[in-house]
């Protein structure tokens, strides 16, 4: 089990947040429950990963502030006509993160003395970091496709690329972190 603490989260109020936010992330939006999600690009490659959660109407996104100011941006790009206000909040929180060879969940937790950062966490779940999202990277590149990608829930940003290869055919490359830290892709 890793604690995650995140010190920021990106909220998505009103009354079309979150079917906003269901149209453009992977995962299909869990009332009162934490899961994992990528916001992919047009084009299929991931732009970013988070843990996400509803609770009520309101919507939360949670990473580092780098990753929250950058999907702020790319969120408001697409809320047109939209009933939804955008913000980040600073407030601490934390997260028991369960990681075990097939499944990944989370579960808030209370204050805790023994945290990892995000990056840490990236290396330990072989999720993608910046710089490997940035050379271009597909969902079915990375080991957790069917915890981060919800093929039931209809249409999203990327879907189609992604349900392509899914059901098509197979990832030329998987993205490994090897016991150096260092996380590369290496083909299949």
């Amino acid at each position: 089990m890793n604690i995650l603490v995140s010190q920021n989260y990106l909220k998505f109020t009103g009354k079309d947040a979150l079917s906003f936010v269901d149209s453009l992330i992977s995962n299909s939006v869990k009332n009162n429950n934490l899961f994992f999600s990528y916001l992919l690009g047009p084009d299929g490659k991931i732009i970013n990963w988070f843990v996400c959660e509803s609770q009520n109407d309101e919507f939360y996104i949670y990473q580092e502030i780098e990753n929250l100011n950058n999907l702020l941006e790319i969120f408001n790009k697409y809320k047109i006509r939209i009933n939804c206000e955008l913000q980040i909040i600073n407030e601490q929180k934390f997260f028991s993160i369960d990681i075990t060879e097939d499944t990944i969940a989370a579960e808030e937790i209370i204050n805790t003395s023994q945290t990892i950062t995000w990056k840490d966490f990236e290396l330990i779940a072989q999720l993608p970091s910046s710089k490997i999202i940035e050379s271009g990277l597909i969902p079915n590149e990375v080991s957790w496709l069917d915890f981060f990608v919800d093929f039931e829930k209809g249409c999203f940003m990327g879907q189609e690329q992604t349900s392509r290869i899914k059901f098509r055919g197979r990832p030329r490359r998987l993205l490994k972190t090897l016991d150096s830290s260092v996380q590369v892709m290496e083909k299949i």
